[in-house]
């Protein structure tokens, strides 16, 4: 599922420095001229390595992963140097299993390995202690009509209070969700006090495990994929260092995907979704659908592909999900005194 091809570091920086004010603020924090900054992410450009180093540093956290990637690329006898100075975010230890990943393991078997080396590291340095942590990829459903309706989680590592595989826990979420804000608007955001946010929407689930939560857009080439969703057993756990670590760990998280699976923002236009409780039995009736998609895909003559047949499913699922939701929505804005609830699409 992986794009083979690693773009150049020059490529990268390109896209970095297209806002006047980074371009001025990372020469500044080199020790250069705008000038020569712009003329190192011309292609044919070989500045002195040691501001390569340094530039690996000064980045902004998001962008740092698929720089170094780059570097490590084109530099490989540099790659104990550079994984030093990114050491202060992600260990080096990381980096280099994750790029033998990428190198070793057969492309049909890419998504779930680095998806699941990012969310075993992620664990790792977001809850050290162990004071209770899930993290979650929450990917874009394929737009209908040139439109994203909602979000699906896919799996999830935790510690306790959670258990270690939270495959079983998967639901849709949509704009009522922080994994749907974060989403819609770009941004990473994090809720301090899940019972208590008036702001942001939010909600515990499984019930009372979670207290605080944070989530961080997955980007690539100006395209958004979803997000890397965190909850964390303790209240106002995302501090502005774990935000920015978290930021990293999404951008990183986007080497597990194809480029494919990135829309642009203005295709994402996420509607209400139930509750988790109220999606169980339809979830539960994946295997199902697929089996049954399958068996009469064949006997009208088109077979399907497993894959094929899954994501059917999915959107069957999606389907019904997404007229509950917009039931449940329309009662809600009853409940206030909104007797249109289009106006509040």
């Amino acid at each position: 599922m992986l794009d083979q091809e690693v773009r150049k570091w020059q490529t990268v920086l390109q896209k970095i420095i297209q806002s006047p004010k980074e371009r001025q603020r990372l020469a500044s924090a080199l020790g250069i001229n705008v000038i020569t900054l712009t003329r190192w992410a011309k292609e044919n450009s070989n500045p002195q390595r040691s501001y390569l180093t340094r530039l690996v540093q000064v980045v902004q956290p998001q962008q740092r992963a698929e720089l170094l990637i780059a570097l490590l690329d084109a530099y490989p006898d540099m790659q104990e140097k550079l994984l030093a100075e990114a050491s202060e975010v992600v260990p080096s230890a990381f980096f280099r299993q994750l790029l033998k990943d990428r190198a070793s393991v057969v492309e049909s078997m890419q998504f779930w390995q680095i998806s699941t080396a990012v969310l075993d590291e992620a664990l790792r340095l977001l809850d050290p202690h162990h004071l209770g942590l899930a993290v979650t990829p929450v990917l874009c459903m394929p737009p209908i009509e040139g439109k994203i309706r909602s979000l699906r989680e896919h799996g999830g590592r935790g510690t306790f209070p959670w258990v270690s595989d939270l495959s079983h826990l998967s639901t849709f979420l949509g704009m009522n969700s922080l994994a749907g804000h974060v989403v819609q608007n770009g941004r990473a955001a994090s809720v301090r006090d899940i019972e208590h946010e008036q702001i942001i929407p939010a909600f515990s689930y499984p019930e009372n495990l979670e207290k605080s939560s944070a989530a961080a857009p997955i980007w690539l080439e100006g395209k958004i994929a979803g997000c890397l969703l965190a909850s964390s057993a303790q209240l106002d756990y995302f501090t502005q260092s774990r935000m920015d670590l978290l930021d990293t760990l999404a951008s990183i998280y986007s080497l597990a995907l194809n480029p494919g699976d990135f829309y642009d923002l203005d295709q994402i236009h996420l509607r209400y979704m139930p509750h988790p409780d109220v999606q169980q039995i339809h979830l539960q009736s994946y295997r199902e659908r697929v089996a049954r998609l399958m068996t009469d895909a064949d006997e009208a003559g088109q077979p399907l592909s497993c894959a094929q047949a899954e994501m059917c499913a999915w959107r069957e699922i999606e389907d019904i999900l997404l007229c509950i939701g917009q039931e449940t929505k329309k009662s809600s804005l009853a409940e206030i005194g909104v007797t249109n609830p289009q106006a509040n699409e």
